[in-house]
């Protein structure tokens, strides 16, 4: 749309942007006023070590997925897999599953005294303490765990564009002589490789902004040791030069997921349905069927297995440290409310605020547009432990009488979700053709008559997708519910972390069975819808 930009959407979207920046700048600044002691004394004592086990644990988990997410998405988009519609929607469920509630479940399964360990001992007459378990605290369980949480972010946009490919180019190959396997790798596999690529960076940015599942496992990353600096420590600036270099390391993978997500736009399309011709499994149909549903197994079947067991068990048959917590979690339902009432509130103004830094971008481009969006959406470089750490900083700073209260709370997570509002609304005003808009203008329309009567309408879907996917990732965010929460406030996540750090495992596992299954309920509709399933890999971050 031509012309000159409306003055009060201008200033809103500086506003937003200048909001959404703030957490960045007050860590850089904290970090670059820190003692000259303080750098030296993390620098020699800490860094190498985080460096050296966040690369491992990085390296790992996207190798992990990749295997799992290409392979699970070219059997279920290009192979005969018997229940092909079936694996679609299971592979995808595990979005829904939080890290650390994964976590959670895989402890109580193989830890000594578990459940696996009480199986064997009792029913296989094996002595206690000989019963071989995998040991889950250490790099190998970080990498299983991790990756079974997010390897849907590989597969669904992989598969995504499998379905996308024009299917001409690969039958030319096939004509020509090439076989399935050459077809696939010398044709299929260049064209998805932005979306396979670009899924494996957001699997990193996850890994480096993951908080609740190493900190489970005992495995020390740059999120646990800046938890550790804020709570451990009077002076918060060791803190925030932890921070900067975690910042400083998700930075070029954020860059290169837009990269990417640039690229996968541009991909090879075929817009002439055709059936396509599915590749025969023959004598591997069964163990590539043996494959996936062993993935949704670990990823799925397990985690909410164990944490229904537990709900049932902690109801029937109570201990004494269930009656302590109290008795079936008597409170879920508050935790449940809480929970809603946050993820409502800041999915709801984030999408609000998301629009003007949006919509200037979109129908008024210009450098200072494409800044403001930019800003906007900065705090996607920052994981969840860092924003709540800044805003913890700035509020009891600038704003100390909303500290430990709701607002405050809800305040940090607007600005935790809004580069994600960012990400899908984007695709939802776009969709908009500029002509609709141009026609209501000269009829002597509004501008803001223009959005509300023929913007805002048509593209509602998208913008109640993206809403969607904004609630499910405050549902389950934990870091910032932990720094930020009023005395008293419990969130479903703050319940769970409560109980599973003090191993009252039987008062972790309703809480978190509700998270699920909340999640669950908003996740199934949009991967119904096209937005859905292209941009649900952007969610957790």
């Amino acid at each position: 749309m031509k012309g000159k930009s409306p003055w009060p959407l201008a200033l809103f979207a500086l506003a937003v942007s200048l909001l959404a920046v703030a957490p960045l700048l007050y860590i850089l600044f904290r970090g670059l006023s820190a003692d000259p002691g303080t750098w030296q004394r993390l620098w020699v004592g800490q860094m190498p070590d985080l460096l050296l086990q966040s690369a491992a644990l990085l390296t790992g988990v996207i190798a992990f997925t990749l295997i799992l997410g290409i392979a699970a998405a070219w059997l279920v988009e290009r192979s005969d897999l018997p229940g092909r519609r079936i694996w679609r929607v299971l592979l995808a469920l595990p979005l829904a599953i939080p890290g650390y509630v994964a976590a959670i479940c895989y402890i109580i399964l193989l830890r000594r005294g578990g459940v696996l360990d009480r199986l064997l001992i009792d029913y296989a007459g094996m002595a206690r303490g000989e019963v071989p378990l995998p040991p889950l605290y250490n790099l190998g369980g970080a990498i299983l765990i991790i990756g079974l949480v997010t390897y849907p972010y590989i597969y669904l946009p992989t598969a995504a564009a499998l379905r996308s490919v024009d299917r001409s180019l690969e039958e030319a190959a096939r004509m020509s002589g090439r076989s399935g396997w050459q077809t696939f790798r010398r044709i299929a596999l260049p064209l998805v490789l932005p979306a396979v690529a670009g899924g494996a960076l957001l699997v990193g940015l996850y890994v480096l902004s993951d908080f609740g599942t190493v900190a489970m496992l005992r495995y020390r990353t740059f999120t646990t040791a800046i938890y550790n600096q804020f709570t451990g420590q009077i002076d918060r600036s060791g803190a925030a030069i932890l921070s900067m270099v975690l910042i400083l390391l998700a930075l070029p993978l954020l860059f290169g997921e837009n990269w990417f997500s640039r690229r996968q736009r541009r991909l090879t399309s075929d817009t002439a349905w055709r059936p396509r011709q599915l590749a025969r499994l023959g004598r591997w149909r069964w163990p590539a069927l043996l494959f996936v549903a062993t993935v949704a197994l670990l990823a799925l079947g397990l985690p909410l297995l164990v944490l229904g067991g537990l709900s049932v068990q902690g109801w029937l048959f109570p201990t004494e440290a269930d009656r302590i917590w109290g008795i079936n979690n008597e409170g879920i339902l508050t935790f449940g409310f809480n929970s809603l009432l946050v993820a409502t509130s800041a999915a709801t103004f984030a999408t609000i605020l998301a629009m003007g830094p949006l919509y200037l971008a979109v129908r008024f481009p210009s450098r200072g547009s494409r800044l403001l969006l930019t800003l906007s959406r900065s705090p996607f470089a920052l994981p969840g432990i860092i924003i709540g750490l800044a805003f913890v900083l700035l509020i009891n700073r600038w704003l100390p009488l909303i500290y430990g209260t709701i607002f405050a709370l809800v305040f940090a997570f607007i600005f935790r979700l809004l580069p994600q509002s960012l990400s899908t609304g984007e695709s939802a005003l776009r969709s908009v053709a500029p002509s609709l808009e141009e026609a209501a203008r000269t009829m002597g329309v509004s501008p803001g008559r223009v959005f509300w009567r023929v913007t805002l309408p048509v593209a509602a879907p998208g913008i109640a997708a993206s809403w969607a996917l904004v609630f499910i990732t405050a549902m389950k965010e934990l870091p910032t519910a932990i720094l930020l929460r009023p005395p008293g406030f419990d969130t479903l996540p703050v319940r769970i972390w409560a109980a599973a750090s003090e191993s009252v495992h039987t008062q972790a596992a309703p809480p978190a069975f509700l998270l699920i299954v909340l999640t669950t309920l908003m996740l199934l509709p949009i991967m119904h819808s096209r937005l859905g399933i292209d941009r649900a890999m952007q969610d957790n971050l």
